[in-house]
């Protein structure tokens, strides 16, 4: 009896460490990481949720962000920019409106640490494009009303453009800086779910969620920041995360739904796709430029940098190993140098994709796109030089 005893219990030791070796292959192979390195921790804090929406879909301009400040004048106080223009005293100033993704947020507002001094002014994670640009010119006579778009896209910025001008705010600047989302979000989620390619991001899963039930986000959150000695566990736990995650979301491969049928969506091979979306974003841009000269704004567009282009930074250590997210990163490599002006009819441009082609500080932040203080202060600054003369312009009367 006891013989048996030790060999069931043997069997069942022999399982459980085949099982847990094999969720310990299976989640490295999925999420590149070893369970038991604090980079898989990391890893699993990127998945935790609010208990509410923050994206709700708009009308107009495709979805807006609960979190941005709303303003006071505002027909009806929706939240529209980054930062709280109540703030700010308008009287004889320059008003620059920031367009784009969330890259273009991050000149008002970013998710970075660290400080950079730049002519006496400590730079932050605040305002850094105003900051930036009021201390090369020695004024205070310009300030941002940023109304850029977190996961946002051309045409979100055109047409949230034409929805702040028909609520009546007027501005004398207006600064697009994008490229990245344009390319990588069409091509990598609307593509996959068949979605319009000029539809805001994942828009039919937006819409067929947003009135979700909430209720496993607290229990997730716990298994984001909680860590198990069994792989087995580990792994159940980012099944239930994943779960959670389509609940609130929709699934990454919801193909075949209501919404794409209605729209009468027909997928294309990706070549074609991709000379799509470049013609989106370039007439895109052209409308901002046709708006800004029918109403005698400067308008400058920029295309922004990122990491997974080829050549364009010399990438520390710690940058090289953000290089983990393929779902973007393929498409970038693959396709985000001929993202140019070449066939964009606009006066006022600037390409940055190599602005930190001799760089070897550390500069990006994420496997995706952001960069710390530092980087969005170079990225300011190169704006500013490019465009003094016009700029300076601006603040002479």
């Amino acid at each position: 009896m006891k013989k048996k005893i030790i060999f069931y219990v043997l069997i069942f030791l022999l399982i459980f460490f085949t099982i847990n070796i094999a969720s310990f292959v299976l989640i490295q192979s999925v999420t590149k990481k070893n369970i038991y390195t604090k980079e898989y921790i990391e890893f699993k804090k990127r998945f935790r949720k609010s208990n509410f929406k923050t994206i709700f879909p708009h009308p107009f301009f495709g979805f807006g962000t609960r979190e941005n400040y709303n303003n006071d004048e505002n027909f009806n106080n929706e939240p529209l920019f980054v930062n709280d223009i109540n703030k700010i005293n308008l009287d004889n100033k320059v008003k620059i409106l920031i367009l784009g993704g969330s890259v273009a947020t991050h000149l008002s507002l970013n998710n970075s640490g660290d400080k950079y001094n730049f002519k006496n002014k400590l730079l932050d994670n605040k305002d850094i494009f105003e900051k930036t640009i009021n201390s090369y010119f020695d004024t205070d006579r310009f300030v941002v009303l940023n109304a850029a778009i977190g996961g946002g896209k051309q045409p979100q910025q055109l047409f949230k453009l034409y929805y702040l001008d028909l609520i009546n705010f007027e501005f004398d600047i207006i600064i697009n800086l994008d490229g990245f989302n344009e390319l990588a979000l069409p091509l990598s989620e609307n593509y996959q779910i068949n979605d319009h390619l000029i539809y805001p991001r994942n828009f039919s899963r937006l819409v067929s969620t947003f009135n979700s039930n909430f209720d496993c986000v607290n229990d997730i959150n716990k298994r984001t920041k909680r860590f198990l000695l069994f792989p087995i566990l580990e792994l159940y736990d980012l099944y239930k995360i994943r779960e959670c995650h389509f609940s609130l979301e929709g699934e990454n491969k919801n193909t075949g739904t209501r919404f794409s049928d209605m729209t009468n969506f027909k997928k294309r091979d990706l070549e074609k796709s991709f000379k799509h979306v470049k013609k989106i974003w370039e007439k895109s841009s052209e409308k901002i430029d046709d708006f800004s000269k029918l109403k005698k704004i400067l308008y400058i567009h920029v295309i922004q940098p990122n990491q997974y282009l080829k050549d364009s930074k010399k990438l520390t250590n710690k940058e090289l190993e953000l290089l983990n997210y393929s779902k973007y990163g393929d498409l970038i490599s693959q396709y985000y140098h001929s993202f140019n002006f070449e066939n964009i009819n606009i006066k006022n441009n600037l390409d940055l994709k190599y602005i930190f082609k001799n760089n070897n500080n550390e500069i990006y932040r994420d496997y995706c796109c952001h960069l710390n203080n530092y980087g969005m202060h170079l990225i300011s600054k190169e704006i500013v030089k490019k465009f003094e003369l016009e700029l300076k312009e601006m603040i002479k009367n």
